[in-house]
């Protein structure tokens, strides 16, 4: 899987690639997680694809007015929006790992951690349990994809009102004249846009890779636990 991410930021993917994915995430929303469906009386898979579901349609609105902003050279815009990308495919990520990890908890360290997936809560969480760490999941992630934490990294420089973020992305220096210019896009458009998009597309890969791995092990997961119109013990036959 690490490949697959140093081989979109390779290919400097255009931006036509790119909306062709968030189009493909746009058609598969999901509408509603039905417990009747799960079949089973444990909460954890409805916490879990709860907290899948409204992920998929947070990636798919960022990443979709990421796709706007770099066809206007809002790169500021566009960076922030792809950064919330690779936090939201860090935490899906995370649901993964949780879910290929499921023996190694017990039932309330199960719930304990997808109740801070789902409901989660970082500025003065009072009832809610603790958010998790963004970078912190984006690190995990990286594990799995080398290369992700770096262009987190890039992506925060410009999302932040670093060099990256403000003189060098609105200004262009004369310096025989000592002149500086300001506007849109007037230097290394082309790159900026670029590196942009093609983390956009690797975060989409990594979101759309987790999403597809947690759809292949539910099954198995559901086939785990005590089904929902299951007897007590002990009933009558």
């Amino acid at each position: 899987m690490g490949q697959v991410w140093a081989k979109s930021m390779q290919q400097n993917s255009p931006i036509m690639e790119v909306r062709a994915f968030v189009d493909r995430l746009g058609a598969s929303l999901p509408k509603e997680v039905d417990v009747a469906a799960l079949g089973v009386k444990s909460k954890a898979p409805f916490q879990l694809m709860c907290a899948r579901e409204a992920l998929i349609w947070r990636t798919e609105e960022l990443a979709r007015n990421a796709c706007g902003a770099l066809e206007r050279n809002d790169f500021a815009a566009a960076a922030l929006l792809t950064r919330g990308v690779t936090e939201s495919a860090g935490l899906v990520w995370k649901l993964m790992e949780l879910l290929d990890a499921r023996k190694t908890y017990t039932p309330q360290e199960m719930n304990d951690h997808l109740m801070r997936a789902l409901v989660g809560w970082k500025a003065d969480p009072g009832d809610f349990p603790e958010a998790y760490n963004v970078v912190t999941l984006v690190g995990r992630m990286d594990k799995g994809i080398e290369g992700v934490l770096h262009t987190y990294g890039t992506l925060s420089e410009i999302a932040h009102p670093n060099w990256s973020g403000v003189l060098a992305l609105y200004g262009k220096t004369d310096r025989e004249n000592h002149v500086t210019s300001f506007g849109r896009a007037l230097e290394n458009a082309d790159r900026n846009r670029d590196m942009i998009a093609n983390a956009l597309l690797g975060s989409l890969g990594a979101f759309e890779y987790a999403y597809n791995k947690i759809s292949d092990a539910l099954p198995i997961f559901l086939g785990e636990l005590e089904s929902l119109w299951s007897e007590p013990e002990g009933a009558s036959q």
